[in-house]
């Protein structure tokens, strides 16, 4: 599916009104003047005339919008905004910002954004490429040709403009009405497959993505046109295209506008011949196709013969009296490829032979019954060898002394040829080494070509280095084509900086480390900085990265997960340039492990290595005295507070539990102080996030033993799990004769000890 790419030049000057005027220091402002263009095609002009957008100018927090008509009145294939009669949009000088389009086209909103740009002294244009997307499908109509308009039936095309849903579009056509019945619907909305009826009023031609490659059902539709059979004479139709949007789920409908058109008197009751575009020119070859309507219940079995007749430009133009080119014909070759479906014949063939640089114009033909048909005439020019496109490329900064270096190239002739990617080569070596060649530069910056020109910006390494650098260009018939190679000194400044790594130890757990540093980007927007890190001691260690990109000066916070409890790891922290890095001095931490003490100030009880978290418990400072031990009751005996029924694994936290038991009680207005509620408000070592033990995160505890005496107890110890509406699980414990326990199931309104536990 070929998408609506739209191409933003952005010529900046100083001018003194604009759509919008800004509070500005003229002497520091300039304006741009956009470009927008549909395709790389220049000949292939938009779906509408005009349209109004939504242009905003973003400089980081703040937005300046502009509110602009942009027309193609000379039929182009660009859209601008008028700036000859005010319609300027501001920028600042030496302040980077993006472009944000919004607009309505065609009855659809559409969106865009650009690249991050700067507008300096010395710089007279900019390049952008900005992608318009569509919430839903697009489809255009064009206007049929004169001499594909008969009596009884019309040539009609189609174009897909944008697919939005998950798959091909595989089905397309166009639907026709006479205008005296179009005019009865109450607007276009109403002329759709929704009232479609069984009346002649009504005309539908489809066109499948396997006409031109017969049982290839998955192909998709770009352009296509049908032939609408039936038609009364010097008679008003109004017709529009449609395309079914299959997404994954649902089959869409999208339309295009409605257009006008009208009969004649010339009645054709044998077969109409169809000429498809050119496609897949080359030097060497073209793709030409064809398709014959059979008409008036004739059979397909009388078509003889299908081919295609050609000639030079100049040699039509000098003969376009005469037009017969079966009988006067230059060159003539016969379909290579035939099907049949629907009495609809289509056929194809790949000529070869071709002359560099000719225009040529062609015709599809068949004979029927003896006698000859044409198809429409069409036109295409053979590119000429890809060696004689002229590229060349500059340096727009006059000296290297910053952080980057803006590169412009320029196509001095393209040859005939069209382009999908533009850009530079480029490599960065110590003074006095030089590439073999441009094939030995390792570095890409891809850019967008706009009126024959291109910019990208390179990024410079924070040591001298000579840069190396080509344009180049990439035909759309896969040519890559490269300019001169040139050379420039990079003499840097603005030295970025790393420093003062901190380890934070209040965040430290079983398997991650909090560790921050300083970085000083020094105006530069290009700087990676992170933490590399590894296992100390680990002969073939493995080094992973935390990485992030910054543009300013500041503390930088990053997090190593994913580790091993108890481990002990080295790190340092860098900062890189291109491919320089600048390093810290390495330090060391290890994670906590069972037994530690846990960032809420409690003991490590348990720690789940697979599923990356931990326990951690406190035990109150009265534990284990049992007349001033933490006690309370587990709740209220009036029902239900849960609804759930007690987890069975250690995965589920009773952090779920707790707060449900709190939920319930507060809904029934319960003032009295329980354990649920204890836990849940508690900020023990600036921890909010304390919980009552489920039965099973209670039993792990039990299991590892943490502080053995402390957890003696006659009475016992709640669980978060419920029982039924007058009780709860709790446990007594006892390490006396080596660890025992008793899980019990114990009424609500028991005073017993509680226990606080977190997940981290």
């Amino acid at each position: 599916m070929k998408r609506v790419v739209l191409f933003i030049s952005v010529i900046l000057m100083v001018a003194l009104v604009g759509c919008r005027k800004d509070v500005l220091d003229l002497g520091n402002a300039g304006f741009l003047r956009l470009e927008l263009k549909k395709g790389y095609n220049t000949q292939n002009k938009g779906a509408v005339e005009s349209f109004d957008a939504t242009v905003k100018i973003i400089y980081g927090d703040e937005e300046i919008v502009y509110n602009c008509l942009f027309s193609d009145p000379n039929e182009s294939g660009f859209y601008t905004n008028d700036v000859s009669v005010g319609d300027k949009i501001y920028v600042r000088k030496d302040v980077e910002f993006r472009v944000v389009i919004e607009a309505e086209v065609d009855g659809y909103y559409v969106f865009g954004e650009s690249a991050v740009m700067i507008y300096t002294d010395g710089m007279d244009m900019l390049s952008v490429e900005i992608v318009l997307r569509a919430g839903s499908s697009r489809i255009y109509i064009y206007q049929p040709r004169e001499d594909e308009i008969y009596g009884n039936y019309i040539v009609a095309y189609g174009e897909i403009l944008e697919n939005a849903a998950t798959r091909p579009i595989r089905e397309v056509g166009m639907m026709l009405v006479k205008k005296s019945v179009y005019d009865t619907y109450q607007s276009a909305d109403d002329f759709t497959f929704d009232n479609e009826t069984d009346s002649r009023d009504w005309i539908i031609e489809y066109y499948y993505a396997d006409h031109e490659n017969e049982g290839n059902g998955e192909s998709s539709i770009n352009k296509f046109s049908v032939v609408l059979r039936g038609l009364e004479r010097n008679t008003q139709y109004c017709m529009r295209a449609f395309a079914f949007s299959e997404s994954d789920t649902t089959l869409n409908y999208c339309y295009s506008r409605v257009i006008e058109v009208s009969t004649n008197d010339n009645v054709a009751r044998d077969i109409s011949v169809v000429t498809n575009e050119a496609g897949n020119i080359t030097m060497e070859s073209v793709d030409v196709a064809g398709r014959v309507v059979v008409l008036d219940g004739n059979s397909p079995d009388s078509v003889a013969e299908m081919g295609f007749v050609f000639d030079t430009y100049s040699n039509y133009v000098a003969n376009s009296s005469n037009l017969d080119y079966y009988r006067n014909n230059s060159f003539l070759f016969p379909a290579s490829d035939v099907s049949t479906r629907d009495n609809i014949i289509t056929f194809s063939s790949s000529v070869q032979g071709l002359q560099e640089g000719a225009t040529y114009v062609f015709r599809a033909y068949a004979t029927f019954r003896e006698q000859p048909y044409y198809g429409a005439v069409r036109m295409f020019s053979v590119p000429q060898n890809p060696e004689n496109i002229r590229i060349q490329s500059s340096q727009i900064n006059e000296t290297l002394t910053g952080a980057y270096v803006d590169l412009q190239g320029s196509i001095i002739s393209d040859a005939g040829y069209e382009f999908s990617e533009v850009g530079f080569v480029y490599g960065f070596y110590d003074m006095g080494d030089v590439p073999s060649s441009i094939n030995a530069l390792n570095g890409r910056s891809t850019a967008s070509l706009m009126s024959g020109r291109f910019v990208s910006r390179l990024n410079l390494p924070i040591v001298e280095k000579t840069v190396y650098y080509a344009a180049y260009a990439v035909t759309t018939t896969g040519y890559e084509v490269c300019g001169d190679l040139l050379s420039v000194a990079s003499v840097p400044q603005n030295i970025p900086s790393v420093s003062s790594l901190q380890l934070d130890a209040s965040s430290r757990t079983t398997h991650s480390l909090t560790v921050s540093c300083y970085v000083d980007a020094s105006g530069r927007s290009d700087c990676e900085c992170g933490i590399i890190y590894s296992v100390v001691g680990d002969n073939n260690p493995t080094y992973d990265t935390v990485k992030k990109y910054s543009s300013s000066s500041g503390t930088e916070e990053f997090v190593l997960n994913n580790l091993h409890k108890g481990t002990n790891y080295r790190y340092w922290a860098y900062i890189k340039v291109v491919d320089e890095y600048i390093n810290t001095e390495e330090q060391t931490a290890e994670t906590l492990d069972l037994g530690d003490v846990g960032p809420g100030g409690g003991r490590i009880f348990y720690v789940d290595d697979a599923n990356g978290f931990a326990l951690e418990c406190y035990i109150g400072e009265n534990m284990g005295q049992e007349e001033m031990a933490d006690s309370a009751i587990w709740g209220s005996t009036a029902g239900i507070a849960i609804y759930t029924d007690a987890p069975s694994s250690i995965n589920v936290s009773g952090r779920t539990n707790t707060e449900a038991i709190v939920s319930y009680h507060n809904g029934i207005g319960f003032n009295e102080d329980y354990a649920a509620l204890k836990c849940y408000q508690s900020a023990q070592g600036g921890k909010t996030d304390w919980y009552l033990p489920t039965s099973v995160e209670m039993q792990a505890l039990i299991d590892y033993g943490v502080d053995n005496q402390m957890l003696n107890s006659d009475s016992g110890f709640w669980t978060s799990d419920e029982q039924d509406a007058g009780n709860a699980i709790s446990y007594i414990v006892s390490y006396d004769t080596g660890s025992s326990y008793i899980r019990q199931v114990t009424p609500k309104d028991a005073v017993l000890n509680y226990i606080l536990v977190r997940r981290f």
